[in-house]
C-alpha cells in the first residue's frame, strides 16, 4: 500500500526545465553517448593489443572527463517542480531551492516574446522566440517555441491541467473554464475589443466592406522575403561559374553501377527544389501579400480558412496568428508593417466578433 502511494505521488510531480537547462540536457546526453561509444571502442582496441599504452591511458582520462561533464549537465539549474496531488510548486534557481507555495500562485500563465539578438541592419529581422512563464519567478520559462500559436497551445495544456488562468500574447486573462470558448463568444461583451480603431494609411492595410462581411487588403511591398533567395542564387551562379555542371551530369549518366554520384544528384535535386520553394514563397510574399476575408464562412486567407467556432485566440505577433486547438491560420510576414501589428490585430479581432454576431448560422 505504501509503495502504491509513493508511485502515485511520484507520477503527480512534474518537472519543467528552463530553455537553458533543456539545452544542457541535450548537450549532456550527446556527450555521454559519444564518449561512452569511444570508451567502449578504446577498451576493445586495448584488449586486442594485449596491453595498455600511455596514449590509451591519456585517452581514457580524456573520455572519462567528458563523460563526467555530460553527467554534470544532466543536473538542472533552473526548474519548476509541480505537485498536482498537493497543488503546490517548488522552484529551483541555480541548483538551489528558491521558493515554493500553492499552485494557484503561478497563475496567470503568460506567453511572452524573447529576442535572442537585436535586429540585423541588413535584413532588419531579429530571432524571436515565444516563451511561457508563470506570474511569479517569471525568469524561468516553462517552455520556449518558435511561434505564438505553439506557445499558446502548450500554455493552455498546462493551465487546464493545473487549473490556473492564462493569458496569450496580447490577449486577455482567461480562467481555466474559458479555455475552449471561441474568441467571438468570449469577447462578445468586451467593450474594448469591440471599439473601432480606424487604421492609418501608413499601416499598409485597408478595410473594404463586403455583402456578408469585410476584406482586409494588404498594400505592403517589401523586398525582405527575396533576400535569402537572391543570396542562394548568387552562390549557385558562383559555383556554376567555377565548375563544370554539364560535365558532372554527363559523368553521372555514364556511371550506371556507381551509387555515390546518383546520391549526390539526388541531394542536388533536393537543394534545387528547396531553392525554388524559397523563391516562390519570397515572390508571393513580396508581390502578393494577400487579403484576409471575414465573412459568414469564417476567416479565409490565401488557401486556408477557419470557422469562427475554431478561432479561440488572435495573437498580435509578427506574423499575426489565428489560433485554435488543432490548427493555426498564420498571415504572411509582409501582410502589414511590424509597427502596425497591434492595430491590425485589434481590427481583425473586432471584425471577427462583429461578423460572427451578425451571422448566427456561421458560429
Amino acid at each position: 500500500m505504501a509503495d502504491a502511494v509513493r508511485i502515485r505521488s511520484a507520477m503527480a510531480v512534474q518537472r519543467y526545465r528552463s530553455d537553458v537547462d533543456r539545452t544542457r540536457l541535450a548537450v549532456g546526453g550527446t556527450l555521454v553517448v559519444i564518449t561512452l561509444l569511444l570508451l567502449i571502442w578504446l577498451v576493445r582496441v586495448e584488449i586486442a593489443a594485449g596491453r595498455v599504452s600511455v596514449t590509451a591511458a591519456v585517452f581514457f582520462l580524456l573520455f572519462g572527463g567528458l563523460f563526467y561533464v555530460g553527467l554534470r549537465l544532466f543536473r538542472p539549474k533552473d526548474l519548476f517542480e509541480i505537485d498536482l496531488e498537493r497543488r503546490t510548486y517548488t522552484v529551483i534557481r541555480d541548483g538551489a531551492k528558491a521558493g515554493s507555495g500553492p499552485l494557484d500562485d503561478l497563475g496567470p500563465l503568460e506567453v511572452k516574446t524573447y529576442v535572442y539578438r537585436s535586429a540585423d541592419r541588413r535584413s532588419g529581422s531579429a530571432l524571436v522566440r515565444y516563451m511561457v512563464c508563470a506570474a511569479i519567478h517569471s525568469q524561468i520559462d516553462l517552455c520556449m517555441v518558435g511561434s505564438a500559436g505553439k506557445a499558446r497551445r502548450k500554455m493552455e495544456k498546462m493551465a487546464r491541467a493545473w487549473g490556473v488562468p492564462s493569458r496569450s500574447l496580447g490577449g486577455a486573462v482567461r480562467g481555466s473554464d474559458q479555455l475552449d470558448l471561441p474568441l467571438h463568444e468570449r469577447l462578445r461583451d468586451d467593450a474594448a475589443a469591440r471599439k473601432e480603431s480606424p487604421l492609418p494609411p501608413e499601416s499598409g492595410v485597408r478595410i473594404e466592406p463586403l455583402s456578408l462581411g469585410y476584406a482586409m487588403h494588404s498594400t505592403v511591398r517589401s523586398w525582405a522575403p527575396l533576400h535569402t533567395s537572391m543570396v542562394m542564387l548568387a552562390i549557385a551562379i558562383f559555383v556554376a561559374a567555377r565548375s563544370s555542371p554539364l560535365t558532372f551530369f554527363r559523368e553521372i549518366a555514364a556511371s550506371q553501377d556507381d551509387l555515390i554520384p546518383r546520391i549526390l544528384l539526388g541531394g542536388i535535386g533536393a537543394l534545387v527544389l528547396a531553392f525554388l520553394w524559397q523563391t516562390a514563397t519570397g515572390v508571393r510574399d513580396t508581390f502578393f501579400p494577400g487579403t484576409v476575408r471575414i465573412t459568414d464562412r469564417g476567416v479565409s486567407y490565401r488557401f486556408s480558412r477557419m470557422a469562427f467556432r475554431e478561432i479561440e485566440e488572435l495573437a498580435a505577433s509578427h506574423p499575426i496568428e489565428l489560433i485554435g486547438d488543432r490548427r493555426t491560420l498564420k498571415l504572411g510576414q509582409t501582410f502589414c508593417k511590424p509597427g502596425a501589428v497591434k492595430s491590425v490585430a485589434h481590427e481583425l479581432q473586432r471584425l471577427i466578433i462583429e461578423v460572427a454576431e451578425a451571422n448566427p448560422h456561421a458560429r
